[in-house]
């Protein structure tokens, strides 16, 4: 990808981000990033549903030292998750998680 290219999508982001993006920690490093919650993934629990789905974030790349493994934990509004899936292009600067709650 071209720098200038490169430059305009991280400040597009950036500004999404700042309007739309929530508090998450990742690892130990907190981060804002943009946080859904699949409310179809999650797992019937005994009485009824689990109490967390699934969450897709997209973050900067630029935001941790080190992209995120699978595996890694992951903290959302007081919930305790692990990274499930990521997508992460080559040389590109935005990662698409998924987040399982570690409790399954």
């Amino acid at each position: 990808m071209n720098p200038d290219t490169a430059a305009a999508l991280a400040e597009a982001f950036g500004e999404h981000r700042a309007s739309f993006g929530v508090p998450i920690t990742l690892g130990s490093r907190s981060i804002t990033a943009i946080v859904g919650e699949n409310e179809f993934a999650r797992e019937l629990a005994a009485g009824g549903f689990a109490e967390a789905g699934d969450l897709s974030v997209k973050l900067l790349l630029s935001d941790l030292p080190a992209p995120p493994a699978h595996g890694d934990p992951a903290t959302y509004q007081g919930r305790s998750f692990r990274v499930s899936q990521k997508a992460i292009q080559p040389g590109g600067l935005i990662a698409e998680l998924t987040l399982r709650p570690a409790s399954r």
